[in-house]
C-alpha cells in the first residue's frame, strides 16, 4: 500500500512539474524579444559648420551588397526612432534603410565642441541646411560601406522631411526612383519646393495627407501642379498632419510599401 501511495505521489509530482515547465516556457516565449533579422550601424557626419549629424543604416543580415535603399526623414519635433515599424518591415522585405536625425533633433543636437542646441531656437537659415546635412550623411556612408545603393533608392519624408526630400532629390546626381511625401507644403520653415519639383524631372511622387487637415490638403493640390511625373495621392479620412499619421492609420504603412515596390527593384 505504501509503495502504491509513493507511486501516485511521484506521478502527481511529474504531472505538476511538466505543467509548470510548460507554463514557464510559454511565458518566456511571450516575453522574449523577437530576434533581429537586420543589422544596424550608426554613422556620424560633421557638417561644414561643425554640427554632428547622426544617421542609422539598417539592412538584412546577409552577405549581399547594394541593397535597394529607402531614406526616411522625420517630421519637425520628432526623431528617427518614430520610423521604427516601417524601417523593420522594409528590412524584412530586403531593403536597406537610412534614418537620419535632423540637426536639433534626436542625437543630432550637438556640435563638435559638444554644445547642445534644439531645433526650437532655429532660424530658417538653419533649417535650410537640412538637405545638405542628409547628403553629408549619405557621402559618409558611401565611403565606409557598400551595403546601401544610393543610385537605386527612394525617399520618404514627413512635413519638413517631405520638403527636404524634394530638395535632396534636386541636389543628388542620381535622382531617386520615387518620393513619398507625407504632409508636404509649398514652403516649410523656408524650405520652398515648387521650383525644385520642376527640376527633378519625372520622379514619381506619392503625396499623403489627412482630409481633416484643410491646410495640407490645399498645399497638396498646389504642389501637384508642379510635378513633372506621376503625382499619386493618398488621403486618409482621419489622422494627424505628420508622421504620427502612420501610427493612427496603420494601413498607410502598407500603402507606402506597396507604392515603393513599384519603383524600387
Amino acid at each position: 500500500m505504501k509503495k502504491i501511495y509513493t507511486t501516485i505521489l511521484s506521478i502527481i509530482f511529474l504531472i505538476t512539474f511538466f505543467a509548470i515547465s510548460s507554463v514557464n516556457a510559454e511565458e518566456q516565449k511571450k516575453n522574449s524579444k523577437p530576434k533581429k533579422t537586420y543589422t544596424e550601424r550608426e554613422y556620424t557626419a560633421e557638417t561644414k559648420d561643425g554640427k554632428l549629424i547622426h544617421g542609422f543604416l539598417s539592412y538584412p543580415k546577409t552577405n549581399l551588397k547594394n541593397y535597394p535603399t529607402v531614406i526616411l526623414l522625420h517630421s519637425i519635433g520628432r526623431n528617427s526612432k518614430y520610423w521604427q515599424p516601417l524601417q523593420e518591415e522594409l528590412n524584412h522585405l530586403g531593403y536597406a534603410v537610412l534614418k537620419v536625425d535632423f540637426r536639433g533633433h534626436g542625437k543630432s543636437v550637438y556640435d563638435k565642441k559638444f554644445r547642445q542646441k534644439s531645433w526650437i531656437s532655429y532660424s530658417n537659415a538653419e533649417f535650410a541646411k537640412y538637405p545638405q546635412d542628409v547628403i553629408d550623411v549619405i557621402n559618409k556612408i558611401q565611403k565606409e560601406t557598400k551595403k546601401a545603393d544610393f543610385k537605386n533608392y527612394c525617399i520618404v519624408g514627413s512635413d519638413i522631411g517631405a520638403n527636404s526630400a524634394v530638395l535632396i532629390a534636386k541636389k543628388l546626381p542620381s535622382k531617386p526612383k520615387g518620393l513619398v511625401l507625407i504632409a508636404p507644403s509649398m514652403n516649410f520653415k523656408g524650405l520652398y519646393i515648387p521650383i525644385a519639383m520642376t527640376e527633378i524631372g519625372d520622379v514619381p511622387i506619392l503625396a499623403i495627407s489627412s482630409r481633416t487637415n484643410k491646410y495640407f490638403m490645399e498645399e497638396q493640390l498646389k504642389l501637384s501642379r508642379f510635378a513633372q511625373g506621376t503625382f499619386d495621392v493618398l488621403n486618409t479620412e482621419k489622422g494627424g498632419a505628420d508622421m504620427l499619421l502612420l501610427k493612427q492609420q496603420p494601413e498607410v504603412q502598407k500603402e507606402i510599401i506597396n507604392w515603393l515596390k513599384q519603383y524600387l527593384k
